[in-house]
């Protein structure tokens, strides 16, 4: 008998005892997934007393932040990721024109305000997270979103005509709720900021506002590279 036949048959046995005590096993597994758990999931709500706002990063207005709700609504984060990683082929792919400086990936202090982060792992379309300088046109995205082979042949993404219907009026109420919400998770909205929201979302569509969230992504940064340039 070989070396490995040995080690299988040791651990059959080990294996074996186990599985004559599965109440046991099924505690002890137990006990390891939620002491691992707590390791995954308690260091992220201490992150905000390290990962400090970048100057000029702010939150989303309410016409940014309704546009947010929907990006969550119709699933886009399934197929766009929002984070450049820190490698030169993909800051200069998603960085053309340079806008960010020398160093164009994502930082921490970009997401303080998100709640959730919408970073995904799936590009199955292009990252969004420079998108206000790399497509900056409002009127392309509406073209792009009612059919994306208007502007982009062969694109497989779905269309969403829809989201600029009357139907889709955004309700000013719900998203002052959503504030007043992430105001109490540390996010500084003022009491102007939120009374603000029924102006600025006034007569606006889902779709209005999906096209304010895609052109505020990666603007704030931009704005602050260039004024250091």
């Amino acid at each position: 008998m070989n070396w490995f036949d040995k080690l299988l048959d040791w651990f059959s046995g080990f294996t074996d005892q186990w599985e004559k005590h599965g109440v046991k096993f099924t505690l002890y597994t137990t006990i390891a997934i939620l002491i691992g758990g707590l390791f995954e999931l308690v260091p992220p709500f201490f992150l905000t007393k390290t990962a400090e706002p970048i100057q000029n990063v702010k939150p989303y207005n309410a016409l940014e932040l309704a546009g947010r709700d929907v990006y969550q609504k119709e699933g886009c984060n399934n197929c766009h990721t929002q984070m450049i990683r820190p490698f030169k082929w993909e800051v200069d792919r998603f960085d053309p024109q340079h806008s960010y400086g020398k160093d164009g990936y994502s930082k921490a202090g970009e997401y303080v305000y998100d709640h959730p982060f919408l970073w995904g792992s799936k590009r199955t379309g292009p990252d969004l997270a420079h998108e206000s300088q790399i497509q900056p046109s409002a009127e392309w995205h509406k073209t792009h979103l009612i059919n994306p082979r208007d502007t982009a042949k062969g694109s497989i993404m779905p269309a969403y005509p829809w989201l600029f219907e009357e139907s889709s009026i955004v309700d000013a109420s719900k998203i002052a709720d959503h504030m007043r919400g992430l105001q109490k998770v540390g996010v500084p909205y003022t009491e102007e900021d939120i009374s603000s929201a029924s102006t600025l979302l006034a007569g606006k569509t889902a779709g209005d506002a999906l096209i304010a969230y895609l052109l505020k992504l990666g603007r704030d940064t931009a704005e602050l590279s260039k004024s250091l340039q």
